[in-house]
């Protein structure tokens, strides 16, 4: 696809309209191939300073993170803690995004700290 079919596909599904400046395109990239999977993990955060913690597992993982259902909200850039259950290796993370799911959960993103590759026991070829 051409710049310019994706530029005007961009453009027009987003709700923008032509002539306005003010928005920018926005062309949304990843740093690395996701894949699904099922793993089971542990997450640790604080909510409003209490602890909490939640067995859950990925729906989808790469190199830099993955992608968890969760039954509460986080902050956007919250740190937190995830714990591979395969394997009980914890990692630092930082929640990247987030989105309701139709079953009521919060699915969040979450972005490695540091980078650890061999985290999810997967060569993404990097």
């Amino acid at each position: 696809m051409d710049w310019a079919k994706l530029f005007f596909l961009r453009w027009s599904s987003s709700g923008r309209k032509e002539g306005d400046e003010r928005n920018l395109l926005r062309i949304e990239k990843r740093r690395g191939e996701r894949v699904p999977a099922t793993l089971p993990v542990f997450v640790y955060a604080r909510i409003h300073g209490e602890p909490f913690a939640e067995q859950t597992e990925t729906a989808n993982i790469s190199a830099q993170g993955g992608l968890v259902a969760l039954s509460v909200d986080l902050s956007p850039s919250q740190t937190l803690l995830v714990t591979n259950l395969q394997t009980n290796e914890d990692v630092a993370c930082r929640v990247a995004r987030m989105a309701k799911s139709k079953a009521g959960k919060t699915l969040v993103g979450v972005e490695f700290l540091h980078s650890c590759p061999r985290f999810w026991t997967i060569d993404f070829g990097s």
